[in-house]
């Protein structure tokens, strides 16, 4: 699993030591990037997956919020009793025990983060298997064809090559290469064709294991 990043964005070293001092007593641990208010170039990449604000001065608490949003990441404030945070800000006020409030929110979003990163590549990788089976099922028509085109090729050649003595040398041996192509294309598409049937039967078998687990179970 990979280890979060948590920016914590304050111009209080009290506080920084609060978060960091809490959070090492959890199982997981993320890495920690300590940056004043002032020091705007810490967090405007984003290049982490979750921001903790506060010991922030009122005046410029506005600012920094505002290029937090900008980011894209979640973020969290530890507020002063009666202020008030942006919209998409998670607030949490700076009450006795806030380090025990804001580690559980912490971890639902981070563990949110990544279920949404885990949706987006299951979302792309059933794309592909679409993509793929459309791309089989187009196979399937393509082969149809393919097979009545060499079945039309072999036959041809084939009566053709009777009437061989008949044929200049360098006709027969034309002819003879048409024929040997198109049986390497028929062998080909002869394996395709036991490639789809051991799938089918593989399908099958799979479809057949859940009703043989229920059964056991029953007896």
């Amino acid at each position: 699993m990979n280890r979060k990043t948590v920016v914590i964005v304050t111009d209080e070293p009290e506080f920084s030591a609060a978060v960091t001092r809490r959070w090492l007593a959890e199982k997981n641990v993320p890495s920690f990037i300590l940056a004043e208010t002032n020091c705007h170039s810490e967090f405007e990449a984003g290049n982490f997956d979750l921001v903790v604000v506060g010991g922030v001065a009122t005046e410029v608490l506005g600012p920094v919020l505002e290029i937090l949003k900008s980011t894209g990441r979640p973020v969290i404030h530890i507020s002063r009793l009666n202020s008030r945070s942006a919209r998409e800000v998670i607030s949490i006020a700076e009450v006795q025990g806030w380090p025990d409030l804001l580690i559980p929110v912490a971890h639902q979003i981070l563990e949110r983060a990544r279920a949404e990163a885990d949706l987006v590549k299951l979302q792309e990788k059933c794309a592909e298997l679409e993509h793929q089976a459309a791309l089989g099922c187009y196979m399937l028509d393509v082969r149809h064809n393919l097979n009545n085109a060499l079945t039309s090729i072999l036959g041809n050649s084939d009566l053709i090559l009777l009437d061989a003595p008949a044929l200049p040398a360098t006709q027969r041996s034309q002819v003879e290469t048409i024929r040997n192509m198109a049986m390497r294309l028929n062998e080909t598409m002869q394996r395709f064709s036991s490639l789809q049937k051991e799938m089918h039967l593989m399908e099958q078998q799979g479809k057949k294991k859940p009703g043989r687990k229920s059964a056991a179970a029953g007896a």
